[in-house]
């Protein structure tokens, strides 16, 4: 359907997105791991890594309220039947 290809690239888009986000979020994670408590740039790095995480929880939840938007598989969701009397 026409009208949901907008909603479905908008799903591509951020599912795009988030992939380089997680990448560089566990590289961060890395570097707080290799960190010393005494350098100077470890509240930086948390900073950086705190705003990356909040980021990639916007992501998904744009992501699910256009899955909801479209439906699963990209189709829109159909009302059920009515019970057969």
């Amino acid at each position: 359907m026409k009208a949901l290809e907008p909603l479905q690239n908008i799903r591509r888009s951020l599912h795009d997105l988030a992939q380089p986000l997680a990448a560089v979020t566990g590289l961060v994670d890395l570097m707080l791991l290799e960190m010393d408590e005494r350098d100077p740039l470890l509240q930086e790095v948390r900073q950086i890594s705190d705003q990356l995480e909040k980021v990639l929880e916007i992501v998904e939840e744009i992501r699910n309220l256009a899955r909801e938007a479209t439906g699963a598989g990209g189709f829109p969701r159909s009302p059920r039947p009515a019970p057969a009397a």
